[in-house]
């Protein structure tokens, strides 16, 4: 399989959903947090910093998936801040992918490869 070949399946897209739903509600936790400290008094006239899925947060599964591969063939015209992002959250979602194939060949390696389930 190709790295593209890897990027199309529906493996790599549930991935990248779960990575990309968590970085989303981490974004808006910590965006209620500032506005409950701007309620309380605190903080006043700070902003939030800046970040990159600030200007990302309606892109699809399937748009960073998208934008992975330009990336991957150097076509990708987004700011270089938002290259980085897509290509962190999408090379997290891409090395489990792997693993996961990896581990469907050699059960073995699970251990070693697949992150450990947290328990609650």
């Amino acid at each position: 399989m190709t790295v593209e070949d890897v990027i199309k399946t529906d493996r790599f897209r549930d991935n990248l959903a779960a990575y990309w739903t968590a970085q989303k509600e981490d974004r808006e936790a910590i965006r209620k947090s500032y506005e409950a400290m701007r309620k309380a008094g605190g903080a006043k006239g700070m902003k939030i910093p800046a970040h990159p899925i600030d200007h990302l947060r309606n892109l699809t599964t399937d748009d960073l998936a998208f934008y992975y591969i330009q990336i991957f063939a150097k076509r990708c015209l987004l700011p270089a801040a938002q290259r980085l992002y897509i290509q962190q959250i999408c090379g997290q979602a891409y090395a489990l992918t792997v693993a996961q194939y990896v581990v469907d060949e050699f059960p073995e390696l699970e251990s070693e490869l697949l992150p450990k389930k947290k328990a609650n």
